[in-house]
């Protein structure tokens, strides 16, 4: 009997040795911001995302956010709609801190930015850790219905948030720069305020353990000239934490690998993660593929590989198979190990059809192991 989309991908994420390579591509940003404004190609017009993947064939993610939501107690909460901005104002014994979300569907997106942190000086400190201690997390229905919808035909790409703990601290509560001129200036409160965070994703992660979820996203969105600093102190650590928890509850843990991460190959190893997602290299990024798999070992399964922008009408069909064919598959030989995909979505001006191309092309050279 045939596998299903979804026992392929999870197979492959395993290690297991399949007979072809298998296949998960990424759409959402595509079908977003086409379905947004109306220009879905006639046929899909009225139809969901995964309607679209299974009429191309293919074992696509399904991105949700989380298996778990935040709710906080003890805390007023403001909030100020103004679309796209949501502002939100957390009222604590220790002063009021405030964060801005920007959220515009219609560009593509599927998660919010915050253009206001929630840090802005050293006096947040007290109120932050309040809300963040006041926190409870709870299953989010919604992963529920996300996995209704997927079924069979690929996987719901999700874990506890889109960041680890030491990247929300970084990324989302302070900002990149603002971290790094307090973790100079005063490193004993960010790494108070980084325990904090770390001790509410326990808590998150013994809410996973008791789902059926089996690939976790633990981080993400990675750029090696911010993250290597302070990379092998604070993330390298957590991580280990994270999956050897995973691990002893049989699930795999998955990493965004979607940026520029030249300084941080030598790091990636140690860090025990299974599989390293979204994928993207030369030309967007100043790696091959054939420099990550070196690095990571044939223990860590690698999912993504092809450009994103190769997808876009500025490559030429000539050209796009080309790439998969020669460069691709010629780097990943033999070919276990790997889940084909982009890095990381497909662009909005691209031609759904090339997402089938792909598909035919694996059919035709993807055997494995890939053959010189």
């Amino acid at each position: 009997m045939s596998m299903t989309h979804k026992e392929r991908l999870l197979a492959a994420c395993r290690g297991d040795h399949l007979e072809k390579l298998p296949y998960g591509p990424r759409i959402d940003l595509w079908y977003n911001f086409h379905n947004a404004h109306g220009t879905l190609p006639e046929k899909y017009q009225g139809r969901s995302m995964m309607d679209i993947l299974r009429d191309l064939g293919v074992g696509g993610q399904y991105r949700y956010y989380a298996v778990v939501k935040e709710e906080v107690d003890d805390v007023e909460i403001v909030e100020t709609d103004n679309p796209p901005y949501l502002r939100t104002g957390y009222r604590t014994p220790y002063g009021t801190v405030t964060k801005t979300m920007m959220f515009n569907p219609h560009e593509g997106a599927w998660i919010g930015y915050e253009s206001e942190k929630l840090f802005k000086s050293e006096k947040d400190y007290a109120a932050i850790k309040y809300v963040l201690e006041h926190t409870t997390p709870v299953p989010d229905p919604g992963y529920v219905d996300a996995c209704k919808e997927v079924g069979e035909d690929g996987l719901v790409m999700t874990g506890i948030r889109g960041w680890s703990a030491p990247q929300r601290v970084m990324r989302e509560i302070m900002g990149y720069e603002l971290f790094f001129y307090e973790l100079m200036d005063r490193p004993a409160q960010v790494e108070e305020l980084l325990e904090v965070v770390k001790e509410l994703d326990r808590k998150k992660l013994e809410i996973v353990a008791d789902t059926d979820i089996e690939l976790v996203n633990i981080c993400g969105n990675w750029s090696d000239d911010i993250h290597t600093p302070v990379f092998k102190k604070y993330f390298t650590p957590w991580f280990k934490e994270v999956n050897e928890f995973l691990h002893a509850r049989g699930k795999l843990s998955m990493s965004h690998i979607d940026g520029e991460n030249k300084r941080l190959l030598p790091l990636l190893r140690e860090t025990g993660i299974d599989v390293w997602e979204a994928w993207t290299p030369v030309p967007m990024t100043k790696v091959t593929t054939a420099e990550l798999r070196q690095a990571v070992g044939e223990d860590c399964v690698v999912w993504g590989g092809i450009p994103a922008t190769l997808f876009s009408p500025t490559t030429s069909d000539e050209e796009f198979d080309d790439f998969i064919v020669n460069t691709l598959f010629a780097e990943i030989k033999p070919g276990y190990g790997f889940v084909v995909g982009m890095g990381d979505n497909l662009p909005f001006d691209s031609s759904i059809e090339r997402v089938r191309r792909v598909a035919e092309l694996i059919d035709e050279y993807g055997n494995l192991p890939l053959t010189p």
